[in-house]
């Protein structure tokens, strides 16, 4: 009966993430991606589709994305998936946080130190935020902990049903998430230098076998848009956060709440790297007591193998999330703070189990002192990024504007074929319009685009004429007609917000 005490802090966590989502129903860019690919999965009988795709992409292609999540999304009718795709990602983190307060249950038996633990999980703001919409990244880093957390066990005590389960979710993270799979690699080969031992590489290749013979080569194609997305930003990546029409630009005039947390997480690593996750100065903590003995966390704590793991879990992804955000060079593999992502169910226990037993020695005037400054501080941070990121946004979300725009796109006939500024506008415009958009299906094949993203390298003009557009959508926050060469005269509809200019 004790034990749906630990159902509690995961409700109360998700009714903390989705209330911004109730105000904002529409908020994200990457979300109408999301559901087109959930679309076609569902119009080919819940399978992926293996044939070539056109379907509005002026760009056509196949559809090479990791398919766990579309596919369990092309169960719900397209009318119930755009209702409730905004409380569909914290699902999984609530998932991921009742496995941490069994995991702390498995390890200490104290259903408190449990619950504790999944206090500080459901107070990381990095964790809330990107749950904010709809994305694989939630089961991705879901997926990742099911499947490393078990091999780490197994590398402690090998008992064949750990290094099974460690196995299998091997196998499922790579039809899960990218990003998340790129991060179990690093790992493996973290853990494999740390303990001298290749058998994390041999799990991870041994995974990549199974999924490419038991998919029939389609983890292929996944893996083939994965490296071809990294080379693209390895050839641009001096333009990772170029303007679409301005280029680099040195200084901005203004700044939008999101560009600003990039703007600052790049120019201030490592210090705000922390400011996602206050968490884990705790498990940094831990290793710094494990290598200077201060004498304050308890040696039955601090002997635990286990947590000594699970902090250079911790230590190894903000160390390599810092790298990332501080060396351009190393952009190409992903945004640094992400790999917190990855890091935190172990914050959340060895957070727990550091902090439960100080309250019991003559630290705890100074253990309760910090725990309430990182908890209210966490707090804070989220409640602020929520209102001026997701509910206050204009940038990312549908608005009333927006749909204007589309009922006078929908009125013309024959259907137009658009090009947008900015381009991140584009799978929205194509989801809810019957237009063609200059944009591609298939991942890791943005070297097609290059003539509009990530800078425009031709007119707009030059550009219409070589993909045949008669059409251009532009948000007037984004960029004027001026700075595009356009004539007022070819201007025939106009929102607050949005232009359309025939081409």
């Amino acid at each position: 009966m004790f034990y749906f005490v630990g159902f509690i802090i995961p409700l109360i966590s998700y009714l903390f993430q989705i209330y911004p989502r109730l105000i904002n129903r529409y908020f994200g860019v990457d979300v109408w991606s999301r559901m087109l690919e959930a679309d076609f999965i569902r119009r080919n009988g819940h399978r992926v589709p293996m044939q070539k795709i056109s379907d509005g992409f002026i760009l056509e292609g196949y559809f090479n994305y990791p398919p766990v999540l579309p596919w369990l999304l092309s169960f719900l009718s397209k009318k119930t998936l755009l209702g409730v795709q905004g409380f569909i990602a914290p699902l999984f983190d609530v998932i991921q946080n009742i496995l941490v307060f069994i995991a702390i249950l498995q390890l200490t038996g104290n259903i408190a130190i449990a619950v504790l633990g999944q206090i500080i999980y459901a107070t990381i703001p990095l964790a809330i935020l990107e749950n904010s919409y709809l994305t694989p990244r939630s089961l991705g880093y879901l997926t990742f902990t099911v499947a490393f957390y078990p091999l780490i066990l197994y590398s402690l005590v090998p008992n064949p049903f750990y290094l099974t389960v460690g196995f299998m979710f091997t196998v499922l993270c790579f039809f899960t998430h990218r990003f998340a799979t790129q991060s179990l690699l690093f790992m493996c080969v973290f853990f494999s230098i740390i303990d001298r031992n290749p058998f994390y590489l041999a799990v991870f290749f041994g995974a990549m076998i199974v999924a490419i013979i038991t998919s029939r080569g389609y983890y292929l194609r996944v893996l083939d848009g994965h490296i071809a997305n990294i080379y693209f930003w390895v050839l641009n990546y001096k333009l990772r956060f170029a303007h679409q029409v301005r280029g680099i630009v040195k200084k901005r005039q203004k700044w939008d709440f999101v560009s600003l947390v990039y703007f600052v997480l790049g120019k201030f690593t490592p210090v705000t790297l922390i400011g996602t996750n206050l968490w884990i100065v705790v498990p940094v903590f831990f290793l710094l007591e494990k290598l200077f003995g201060f004498g304050i966390i308890p040696q039955e704590i601090l002997m635990e193998p286990l947590y000594f793991k699970m902090s250079l879990w911790v230590l190894f992804c903000y160390v390599l999330g810092a790298l990332v955000l501080s060396i351009p060079y190393l952009q190409p593999i992903g945004e640094g703070q992400r790999y917190l992502e990855m890091a935190l169910a172990p914050t959340a226990i060895v957070a727990a189990v550091t902090f439960s037993p100080l309250w019991s020695t003559g630290y705890a005037v100074i253990a309760t002192a910090c725990f309430v400054l990182i908890l209210c501080t966490n707090i804070a941070l989220t409640f602020i990024s929520q209102w001026m990121g997701i509910i206050n946004d204009k940038y990312r979300s549908l608005h009333k504007d927006m749909r204007e725009v589309f009922a006078f796109i929908n009125t013309l006939k024959p259907a137009s074929r658009i090009l947008c500024i900015p381009h991140q506008i584009t799978t929205m415009v194509l989801y809810n319009t019957k237009a063609s958009v200059l944009v591609d299906i298939q991942t890791g094949t943005l070297q097609r685009i290059r003539d509009v993203y990530p800078i425009l390298r031709s007119s707009v003009q030059d550009i219409a004429k070589k993909y045949n557009l008669n059409m251009l959508i532009l948000k007037k926050y984004f960029a004027s007609m001026e700075e595009l060469k356009l004539d007022k005269k070819s201007l025939i509809f106009e929102t607050e917000e949005t232009q359309i200019f025939k081409l």
